[in-house]
C-alpha cells in the first residue's frame, strides 16, 4: 500500500458506502426535484490525455512554497506514476522497491483518490501535473488544512526539454535552505529550539560492554500511528550497558547539540515517587555512561549540524 507521509488514508470500500448513505440523507423533497435537475452536474476530471505517460514528482511543498516546517519535517517528493487508465495507476512502491498497480477513483469534479490518497487536480498536461493534497475528515474536505502541493513532470519533459534529471530537480531550492539556516541559527543560540534532523543522530558504542541499536521503520504502520519519517522526526535508540553498577531501566529524551554533546531533557518513564532523585540518577547515567562509552555524532539538515531531540532507552545489567 502506498501512503503519502502523514497524509489521511481511507479504505476505498468506505467511499462507496458513504456515497450511498450521503445520497440517502440528501434526497431533495419532491417539490425541489425539478429545480435540482436544472443544475448542471460538475464534470469529473479525466486522465485520458496522460494515459501511458510516465511522471516523476519533482517537488512537494506547503502553500507558503516551503518544503520544510518549523519542526524540521521535510516534504520529500517521491511519487513515480503512470496512469494506465482512468481507474488504474502504476506507481513505484518504496517499501517493495518495485512498480505496482493501484486503484484510481474519480470522485467529483477535480477530486480524485490515487493510491489511497485524496487529491485535487490543479493542473494536468502531457508535461506536468500539479496535485493539491486533501485533508479529508468524515468524508468532508478540510480546505483550511489541505495546504500541501505536489508537482510532477513527465520523464520525457525532464530529459528532452529541461535536459536534466529528477534528482537535480528534487534538490531543495534556496528558499528551503534559507529557512533551515534560520532554524539552525536559532537552535545554536538556544538548544531548546532543537528541531528534527533529516540526517539523524548517529550513536556508536566505544565499549564491548555497551551495545547501541537504533529503531528503524521500513514501512508505515497506521495501526500504531508510526511512519517511516519517524526515523528522523523522533529517532529512538536502545542502549544496553553490561557490568553496570546496578540493574536499571530508564527511558529519556535527550538533546544532542551541534557538537554531539548529550543534554538531558526530560524523563519518558513514569516516576511515582522521589522524582528529584530519579532525575538526578538519569542525568548521572547520561554523563557517566552515555557520554563516556558512546560516541555521538550530531544530526544534520541540508548538511548543517544542529541540536536535535532523541529518545533513548537505557538498560543497565549488573552481570
Amino acid at each position: 500500500m502506498i501512503f503519502l507521509k502523514r497524509l489521511p488514508v481511507f479504505l476505498t470500500t468506505m467511499l462507496a458506502v458513504m456515497h450511498l448513505l450521503t445520497a440517502c440523507r440528501q434526497s431533495p423533497p419532491a417539490q425541489k426535484t425539478a429545480a435540482s435537475k436544472s443544475v448542471k452536474p460538475v464534470k469529473k476530471v479525466s486522465f485520458k490525455k496522460v494515459h501511458g505517460i510516465a511522471f516523476t514528482e519533482v517537488r512537494r511543498e506547503y502553500n507558503n512554497r516551503l518544503g520544510f516546517n518549523n519542526a524540521g519535517y521535510h516534504l520529500e517528493p517521491e511519487w513515480q506514476v503512470t496512469f494506465l487508465s482512468d481507474d488504474t495507476v502504476r506507481i513505484f512502491s518504496i517499501v517493495l522497491q518495485k512498480f505496482i498497480k493501484q486503484e484510481v477513483i474519480l470522485d467529483h469534479g477535480s477530486v480524485v483518490n490515487v493510491a489511497h490518497s485524496w487529491l485535487k487536480v490543479k493542473h494536468l498536461s502531457k508535461d506536468s501535473i500539479i496535485f493539491q493534497v486533501l485533508y479529508v475528515r468524515s468524508m468532508h474536505i478540510d480546505e483550511d488544512n489541505s495546504n500541501i502541493y505536489m508537482k510532477l513532470y513527465s520523464n520525457d519533459y525532464i530529459k528532452n526539454v529541461l535536459h536534466t534529471t529528477p534528482a537535480r530537480l528534487q534538490i531543495p531550492p534556496r528558499r528551503d535552505t534559507l529557512l533551515v539556516q534560520k532554524m539552525v541559527s536559532e537552535s545554536l543560540k538556544d538548544i531548546n529550539k532543537a528541531f528534527a534532523a533529516t540526517d539523524p543522530v548517529v550513536m556508536q558504542s566505544l565499549s564491548k560492554n555497551v551495545t547501541v541499536k537504533k529503531k528503524q521503520l521500513d514501512r508505515p504502520n497506521p495501526l500504531t500511528n508510526e511512519f517511516v519519517s519517524d526515523n528522523y522526526l523522533s529517532p529512538e535508540y536502545t542502549i544496553t550497558i553490561h557490568k553496570a553498577y546496578a540493574d536499571f531501566s530508564d527511558k529519556m529524551q535527550l538533546i544532542v547539540d551541534e557538537k554531539g554533546k548529550l543534554h538531558f531533557a526530560k524523563p519518558l518513564t513514569v516516576i511515582y515517587d522521589d522524582e528529584e532523585n530519579r532525575i538526578k540518577v538519569m542525568k548521572g547515567i547520561v554523563s557517566g555512561y552515555l557520554s563516556y562509552y558512546v560516541k555521538t555524532y550530531p544530526g544534520k539538515t541540508l548538511g548543517m549540524p544542529h541540536p536535535s531531540r532523541i529518545m533513548v532507552n537505557v538498560e543497565g545489567i549488573k552481570d
